[in-house]
């Protein structure tokens, strides 16, 4: 079974960027990585086996961009990446899965379903051509110099519901059966970006389950803002509605989604790829006079005027109807102050936020998990068994480690017991920052309002645990009677 082998950093390469906020999960890391320094020191063997242990978990996180056909899941990947590296039109190159990885010289490698790999040429900064037959692909491999890759593997795919099937077939070959095995043997993604344009279908959920992501570490976003309810002309500002829309699919599939927010690909990926040119800033300049009716007749026009029909393309090309009808207005401050707009109504900005604190932070618990796992391993076949294990026990030992326990419930929950009332206090406990935003106080809270939310959680949670329930409730309420417990000895 073949599976991607992330590249080691050579002399050549940037090394990993860490992340600058620090968390919980990255103190557990901190603890892990102390820990395998530790075991490195019995023998030679051990230290490379740790070496590739701890390479694991310090690896940058791997996010999958789901969703279906046409959802703006490749203008998303260009916005987020900063260059157009995806191709957005239907070529046979976006039939197949696509990642994206930090390493120079930017090149593209197709992976065959059995593991043989094949470099392809690139046109314009993309591939064009894989050289066999789509159902042959595992996955397009891309390397790409990228600060934001240093940071974050992004995968893109096909797309789901096609009118054949091959393009869903890709997907979920690569990120679910694993070549007609298992998932672990695919692209191992540990976290995704769920696209729709509209509330979630059922083929869509069902998807995302498969997946086998929680709600921790999966992120919706509500894809084409810029186009949502009446469109671009209407009444209502259409990413205004997204934003409603956004919070009602987020409370009914607090399940399956961390967060949902709307997300103007387009717009994000002119203002991130710098294509929006000071002569773009002067031909939209030029319609900043032109009533909104006056505008829609100029986009229906044999003949633009002012403009030319090669000039009306480019600019819907670049804003669409949204961005024309409304960046017009800021186009005489010229392009820098278009750009701005432009990355400030798409949604990028916090959805990369998202990414960079609550998708890393649920990688950081995962590969913890994983962490220990190996370790046990190597304590099963190792002569210093006892001593590796003593090692692993320490950290288990840590309030940090407790996150794990947390993580493992909220995720069995939401698998087997999705509509449980313990799934939001869960979620909760996982991604809020500190004591009170962990418990759903506002940050500052005193000391006494804190004592007094915990004292009630812990009561709820130990009668719950006198009551009974399914074999995940019954977790879920000891994992959270452990954390109240640690939390309330901590004020």
């Amino acid at each position: 079974m073949n599976q991607p082998t992330p590249q080691r950093p050579t002399p050549n390469q940037p090394t990993v960027h860490q992340p600058t906020r620090r968390t919980r999960p990255h103190a557990l890391r901190d603890q892990l990585t102390a820990a395998l320094a530790e075991i490195a020191r019995i023998d030679r063997p051990l230290a490379r086996s740790t070496a590739q242990i701890r390479y694991a978990l310090w690896a940058p996180p791997r996010v999958v961009v789901v969703g279906r056909v046409k959802a703006g899941k490749s203008t998303l990947v260009n916005a987020l990446i900063g260059d157009r590296v995806a191709d957005t039109a239907a070529t046979e190159c976006t039939k197949v899965v696509a990642v994206y990885q930090d390493g120079a010289p930017s090149r593209a490698e197709v992976v065959k379903v059995g593991g043989a790999r094949h470099s392809v040429r690139l046109t314009d900064g993309r591939p064009t051509e894989l050289n066999c037959p789509t159902d042959e692909v595992a996955y397009l491999d891309r390397f790409l110099p990228s600060r934001l890759l240093r940071s974050m593997v992004l995968i893109d795919t096909p797309g789901l519901a096609t009118i054949t099937t091959g393009n869903e077939q890709a997907t979920r070959r690569a990120l679910i059966d694993g070549y007609g095995q298992t998932r672990d043997a695919s692209v191992g993604a540990d976290a995704a970006i769920f696209l729709f344009d509209a509330t979630p279908r059922a083929d869509e959920v069902a998807f995302l389950h498969d997946l086998g992501f929680s709600a921790v570490n999966t992120i919706g976003a509500l894809a084409k803002a810029d186009t949502i309810g009446e469109g671009a002309f209407g009444d209502e500002d259409p990413i205004a509605t997204a934003r409603t829309q956004s919070e009602k699919i987020a409370r009914s599939m607090s399940a399956a989604l961390l967060t949902v927010q709307p997300v103007a690909g387009l717009l994000a990926q002119t203002a991130q790829t710098g294509q929006f040119t000071e002569a773009d800033a002067d031909a939209l300049s030029a319609l900043a006079g032109l009533s909104d009716m006056q505008l829609e007749l100029w986009l229906e026009a044999e003949t633009p005027s002012p403009g030319t029909h090669a000039g009306r393309d480019r600019l819907l090309d670049l804003l669409g109807e949204y961005g024309l009808r409304h960046a017009r207005a800021v186009a005489p401050q010229g392009a820098h102050a278009v750009n701005a707009w432009l990355q400030q109504r798409s949604g990028v900005d916090e959805l990369r936020d998202n990414i960079d604190v609550n998708l890393t932070r649920s990688v950081l618990i995962t590969r913890a998990v994983s962490t220990c796992t190996q370790i046990e391993h190597l304590a099963l076949t190792h002569p210093a068994g006892g001593r590796i294990r003593s090692i692993l026990r320490k950290v288990r030992q840590t309030p940090q480690a407790h996150t794990m326990e947390e993580f493992k419930a909220m995720h069995s929950l939401t698998r087997t017991d999705p509509e449980s009332p313990w799934v939001g206090e869960l979620r909760q406990v996982l991604v809020g920052s500190g004591i009170a935003g962990r418990i759903g106080l506002p940050v500052g809270a005193e000391r006494g309002a804190m004592a007094a939310e915990l004292d009630n959680r812990l009561r709820r949670v130990h009668e719950a645990g006198l009551l009974g329930g399914s074999a995940a409730e019954e977790q879920a309420v000891a994992v959270l009677l452990h954390t109240y417990s640690m939390m309330r000895r901590a004020i």
